[in-house]
């Protein structure tokens, strides 16, 4: 009878270790740990032309007796001016997805542009896509320490971020260098930064290929650079059709909404141009919202966090990861824009906001154009992505800023709303 009960205890036992196995990489069942300020490599910025270090934060799951784990990337975004690998969003992606088994990383990567134009745009993107490879390239050196599958390394990002996991992945031929970067009539202080797709922020020699995409608000230069080579690479999209700040489709788009600088294709272009090639991949539409409808706190914008999670973990899951035999439709609800409804889908974003006046010279006027929409942070930033001031605002629709000990020229407003996130451009005169 001892032998019966000792038996039934075992079993008993086991059974939460059984769920939890087959719940892995889709449910969060560890803890996490991490490892901060991990130097990858340094190199030269658009500004400076001293070294900067650049680091990344690598999120590991406790608990979890695997000794080859897959690698997601969560990269920020901030159009190549500001964010960091602290930025809330791309935290919350990491630790969401090192409690379900994976290893994450944040990474750091070169900001700024020497004048807002479309060459330095250009210069801009390849010097994120260059960190990127060179932080790839340091977590497979690694691999040993982090104890990851060294081919199953999935590079993601969000806005910004999703531009340089979308370059990193299919910007890597001569013939699509039509990005028009060219080192040798390049004079200014980064121009020692700019060789070619490896770059030199470190000189690990191993590879930087990744074997996923995840692109969240992103977009690529030329869909052309997609090509049947890279069949092998799943591609997951997640795009709103209201975005202001990168388009859904294919157009031109502009810096603080006002500046033209390049034409991309956003995730329903990278969609299409996928689906002709017959490549695997996945696309959810937050119709009628605007860009990056999941970062913030409050309940809605944390709702779609939990939908990005869910989306992101089905994707990885059956698609990448091919751990079901399950027909991966059947579990995997994609949205297009064909989806949504058909009132409003392109409609003003409700974040948009009115500046005024702009030009100042004393204060300007921030007003939500939805009056449902709330104001909680601004911050003000130079053109270099540095915060000068930040104001933490009550949620109301409408506030002033004073500007009378900023010295003249052009700001950058970082609009923190219970919808999303906005930047303008103001110029104090």
């Amino acid at each position: 009878m001892r032998k019966i009960y000792v038996l039934l205890l075992l079993i008993f036992m086991a059974l939460p270790f059984s769920n939890a196995s087959a719940q892995k990489f889709l449910s969060p069942i560890f803890n996490y740990d991490s490892i901060l300020n991990v130097k990858y490599g340094s190199n030269v910025t658009a500004l400076s032309s001293t070294p900067e270090d650049q680091l990344y934060d690598i999120y590991l799951p406790t608990g979890d007796s695997s000794t080859k784990r897959p690698v997601v990337f969560f990269t920020h975004g901030g159009s190549f001016l500001s964010g960091s690998k602290e930025t809330s969003d791309v935290v919350a992606l990491c630790r969401a997805f090192a409690k379900r088994g994976y290893v994450t990383v944040s990474q750091n990567y070169r900001l700024g542009y020497e004048t807002f134009d479309a060459t330095n745009a250009k210069r801009a993107v390849w010097r994120a896509m260059q960190d990127g490879r060179a932080a790839v390239r340091h977590v497979r050196a690694n691999a040993a320490q982090y104890l990851i599958d060294t081919n199953m390394i999935i590079y993601g990002g969000s806005s910004a971020g999703g531009f340089t996991a979308l370059h990193v992945a299919f910007l890597d031929e001569p013939q699509e260098l039509v990005l028009g970067v060219d080192t040798s009539a390049y004079t200014g202080p980064g121009s020692q930064g700019l060789g070619g797709f490896k770059g030199t922020t470190n000189n690990l020699s191993n590879s930087d290929e990744v074997n996923a995409v995840i692109n969240l608000c992103g977009a690529i230069g030329d869909t052309s650079w997609i090509q049947l080579k890279d069949k092998n690479i799943p591609v997951l999209n997640m795009h709103g059709t209201a975005d202001n700040t990168v388009p859904y489709g294919t157009a031109v788009i502009k810096l603080f909404n006002t500046i033209p600088l390049l034409n991309v294709s956003g995730s329903s272009s990278i969609r299409k141009s996928l689906n002709v090639k017959k490549m695997t991949n996945r696309f959810y539409t937050f119709c009628g919202l605007d860009h990056v409808p999941f970062y913030g706190t409050t309940a809605v914008q944390k709702s779609w966090m939990d939908t990005t999670v869910l989306f992101i973990s089905q994707f990885l899951y059956y698609d990448v990861l091919k751990l079901s035999a399950v027909n991966p439709n059947a579990n995997i609800q994609e949205i297009d824009s064909a989806d949504c409804p058909t009132t409003g889908i392109y409609a003003t974003p409700i974040a948009a906001a009115k500046i005024s006046p702009n030009p100042t010279q004393h204060s300007v006027l921030v007003e939500l154009k939805n009056s449902n929409v709330k104001i909680q942070q601004i911050a003000i930033m130079d053109l270099t992505g540095r915060v000068v001031g930040l104001h933490n605002i009550d949620n109301v629709n409408q506030t002033n800023i004073d500007l009378h000990h900023f010295e003249n020229g052009i700001y950058l407003l970082k609009i923190i709303t219970s919808e999303g996130m906005i930047i303008e451009r103001i110029i104090k005169e």
